[in-house]
């Protein structure tokens, strides 16, 4: 799934770190910050976008007037909507994801004019394989877990209720096929110290100027 042809002149590889709600995809894109890779979380430029001017009337339009609270997207209201409405998240994803792809593109090209030295940046994103390109990629790798295990894991996190966690999981089942076809599938079955260590080896495998990866993995999830 990765795009292979990379400008020569960039210094950072660039890898996308994606799979569905609850598998572990922000501990695996820790560990790699923990080993010097540079990350763009989509779900904060997410969240960024639809703080930009004349966002939240766009929003409203698509899904309707009760999502804007105070001049403001109401993103709990536009969740409850959307993960229950399929044509209600067909219209979001037609307005946000192109407007997501570019500011992901511009996070990367400005961790790319500030590497002094060959590395890594990492794109968080859930969503990857819906995103419009934002530029090459050269690596994907989805981290995946069975569904009970990602739902006791939401709740037990506090994110999310056990209910609630199992509606956020059900929307993303149209997505299970393309994380399937990562460049790279993680299974996240065991503790947190067992993914790390993956991380670790992934990246003595595919991005070995990164920090050591022989060094012991993070404690804590």
């Amino acid at each position: 799934m990765a795009e292979r042809n990379a400008p020569a002149e960039r210094r950072l590889l660039h890898w996308v770190v994606t799979g569905p709600i609850g598998a572990g995809k922000s501990l695996a894109v820790s560990e790699l910050a923990a080993l010097g890779a540079r990350v763009v979380d989509a779900d904060a430029e997410g969240r960024a976008l639809l703080r930009e001017p004349g966002m939240p009337a766009s929003v409203a339009a698509a899904l309707g007037a009760g999502v804007v609270r105070a001049g403001e997207v109401d993103r709990a209201a536009v969740a409850a909507l959307v993960f229950a409405d399929p044509q209600a998240l067909a219209r979001l994803d037609a307005l946000v994801h192109p407007r997501l792809a570019a500011r992901i593109a511009a996070r990367l090209r400005e961790h790319e004019a500030a590497a002094g030295e060959p590395g890594l940046a990492v794109v968080e994103a859930a969503v990857y394989f819906l995103l419009p390109p934002f530029g090459p990629v050269d690596l994907v790798v989805a981290i995946d877990a069975p569904l009970e295990l990602r739902v006791s894991r939401l709740a037990a996190s506090g994110r999310l209720d056990a209910a609630a966690a199992r509606v956020r999981a059900d929307a993303q089942r149209h997505l299970l096929d393309a994380f399937s076809r990562a460049d790279v599938v993680l299974r996240n079955e065991g503790g947190p110290g067992d993914l790390r260590r993956a991380v670790r080896e992934l990246v003595a495998a595919r991005a070995p100027l990164l920090r050591s990866p022989e060094a012991p993995p993070q404690e804590g999830t």
